[in-house]
């Protein structure tokens, strides 16, 4: 078996040790000209005997090297084109993307290299669809460095995963000296793209300095790196499924947020806790790309802290200690968050209706912070807010009136209480100041046939 067997073998044998392929795959091979992609190609191409499957190629134009861009999509255009390979050129302006999304060019780029993916696999909707990148060893051990400088955790040592999704890295298992020896076996050119070799970038810096010096205290650190890159991705799934569990006994999913219990998230160990909010938080998200250990520091010294208090977090989303626990919600337009009760105390209320109030007349709540309803007096509809020009009150049986302004004087609230007070309102007329009194208007009776029954879970318990 010569040099390049060897080597397909090597790339066929991790191919079938993480499941890769199946026969009747579609395989989408992103190919950039360079002498991973290009080597990535020939190894799918070589082996669509054994594994039975198919080979298109997507090709993206970034806008970012001028002609030499340009010379890169007509040399894999060309490529494809002599061994009779599907081959799609798409072009982006990364540049400009970048600037209008206040994201780095990188970023820009692999978003929109898997855009790219995504809307070739759906040429394919009748086919199972495999996306191959060719990162190899080096671009793991690379990453996992990159990640450990900027303070990552678990996640980022784990480097690059195999198998994610529909992506599939069939080079992890070589080294990029392996490629290059590969390809001038065959005689095969490729392209050069001269990015790579300058050293303003962090990855390039690591590649050109970090990682050699590592090969020279051992020849095998990428490989012993790799190995180590594995163990931490199989904790990491081990505690995604511890958390996964643990958040079925300590979360309530809301309306427009979730809850964690305060007793049952302290019982966990605390690696389970920070793996638990970060679960929630990227959840909540849509992503984790800019969640750091402080943020979950700081919902986790929220559990400590008295009811009210509360932290921003990225992607407009804030944690707030309540009564039991505390909850994280998505609140928009967060630099007024707070002085705006709607955004933030109506997340702490907990509502029911009951039918009839004959039956539940022994149950009628005394707690301040507990409060009964009639429901069918309800003009407007309710809701949560700060106070406003023109609300009012009924203060007895009779009916009258009395300005909520003139109500919070004679209950010497002080001002600056009184614009964050939460009112549940109809319309102008104030059902409740919480924590006071309700208007007499809503008073249940005899007559009542539907009660709203009210919590404001940022209360005491019992009061």
């Amino acid at each position: 078996m010569g040099t390049g067997d060897r080597f397909l073998q090597k790339i066929e044998d991790f191919i079938r040790l993480h499941q890769m392929i199946e026969p009747g795959d579609q395989v989408i091979a992103g190919v950039s000209g360079g002498a991973d992609s290009i080597c990535l190609l020939l190894a799918l191409l070589r082996l669509r005997e054994t594994f039975g499957h198919q080979v298109s190629v997507v090709h993206i134009e970034h806008g970012i090297r001028g002609e030499a861009s340009a010379e890169d999509a007509e040399f894999v255009r060309s490529f494809c084109s002599v061994r009779g390979i599907e081959c799609h050129i798409i072009h982006y302006k990364v540049p400009e993307y970048a600037r209008e999304h206040k994201m780095s060019e990188e970023e820009a780029g692999r978003k929109l290299r898997y855009q790219a993916f995504r809307e070739e696999k759906e040429r394919y909707p009748h086919t199972r669809v495999r996306i191959a990148v060719a990162h190899h060893l080096g671009d793991s051990a690379e990453t996992m460095l990159f990640h450990l400088a900027r303070g990552s955790g678990i996640r980022g040592l784990g480097g690059i995963a195999p198998v994610y999704q529909d992506v599939i890295r069939p080079l992890l298992a070589v080294r990029r000296e392996e490629i290059e020896y590969y390809l001038a076996g065959l005689g095969q050119a490729f392209c050069q793209d001269a990015t790579n070799e300058l050293d303003q970038y962090s990855r390039n810096r690591i590649r050109h300095q970090a990682l050699p010096a590592l090969v020279q205290v051992n020849s095998r650190a990428q490989e012993h790196m790799y190995a180590a890159a594995q163990q931490l991705r199989e904790i990491r799934v081990y505690l995604q499924k511890q958390a996964e569990a643990a958040s079925q006994t300590c979360c309530v999913q809301l309306a427009d947020g979730i809850r964690i219990e305060q007793e049952a998230f302290l019982r966990l160990d605390p690696v389970l806790q920070k793996e638990l909010l970060y679960q929630l938080l990227e959840t909540m998200a849509g992503s984790g790309r800019d969640l750091t250990r402080e943020h979950i520091a700081q919902v986790r010294e929220l559990f400590d802290k008295q009811n009210g208090r509360r932290t921003q977090l990225p992607y407009e989303m804030q944690a707030v200690r309540v009564y039991g626990g505390v909850e994280l919600c998505v609140v928009k337009n967060v630099e007024n968050a707070e002085s705006n009760v709607e955004n933030q105390e109506e997340k702490q209320f907990c509502m029911r209706i009951m039918e009839g109030f004959s039956e539940h007349m022994s149950q009628i709540s005394k707690k301040k912070y507990t409060k009964w309803f009639d429901y069918d007096k309800i003009k407007n509809g309710f809701c949560i807010r700060n106070r406003q020009p023109g609300d009012y009150l009924v203060v007895d049986d009779s009916g009258r009136r009395q300005k909520l302004k003139k109500y919070l004087v004679n209950e010497k609230i002080p001002a600056k209480e009184r614009e964050r007070l939460p009112l549940l309102a109809d319309g102008a007329h104030i059902m409740w100041v919480v924590g006071h009194r309700i208007s007499s208007y809503y008073k249940v009776d005899k007559q009542t046939r539907k009660i709203l029954e009210v919590t404001f879970c940022g209360g005491k318990e019992h009061e």
